[in-house]
């Protein structure tokens, strides 16, 4: 009985701060109701004062020069690894037995530890895309069916010094 209670003391604290918001009863209550607009633009002090220009009028502003790094400081390139991916599987029972029919095909496997992938397995990571096609074109002369090319990370390396 007593959270009834505590519901309709909480739909009547609604009501009345919903009115009090209003200004329902702020003339009532003693509260100036003119803080609200347009009297309150009309209370303004020196609103003559402000001034107004249009968006066209900024772009003449005199921007400072950029400044920029030397070359060794700011070279970077972006370094991708790729990898033979196979899986998802369901269970790490289903794992482990596809990691053995890769053993008996001669393949070695490990198993994946990034998150934004399911449990599966690798067949090995590479620094391009066709380094990793090219591998995964062996494999697949080996019996290999399933195993997909992905791009397992990218990162910023600095440039290499001539």
């Amino acid at each position: 009985m007593s959270l009834k209670k505590f519901v309709l003391a909480l739909l009547i604290a609604n009501v009345g701060y919903f009115t009090y918001n209003q200004t329902w009863f702020q003339s009532l209550l003693g509260d100036d109701a003119s803080q609200r607009e347009p009297e309150r633009i009309a209370k303004q002090i020196n609103a003559e004062a402000v001034l107004v220009t249009p968006l066209p009028a900024l772009a003449n502003i005199a921007t400072p020069p950029i400044t920029t790094t030397s070359t060794a400081e700011a070279c970077t390139v972006l370094h991708e690894q790729w990898v033979i991916y196979m899986g998802p599987y369901a269970t790490t029972a289903a794992n482990n037995k596809k990691r053995a029919e890769l053993k008996q095909l001669g393949v070695v496997s490990s198993e994946i530890s990034k998150p934004t992938l399911k449990l599966g397995l690798s067949l090995g990571q590479f620094e391009s895309e066709n380094a990793a096609r090219a591998a995964l074109k062996k494999f697949n002369d080996k019996g290999v069916k399933t195993a997909t090319v992905m791009l397992w990370a990218t990162m910023d390396a600095p440039c290499e010094k001539p």
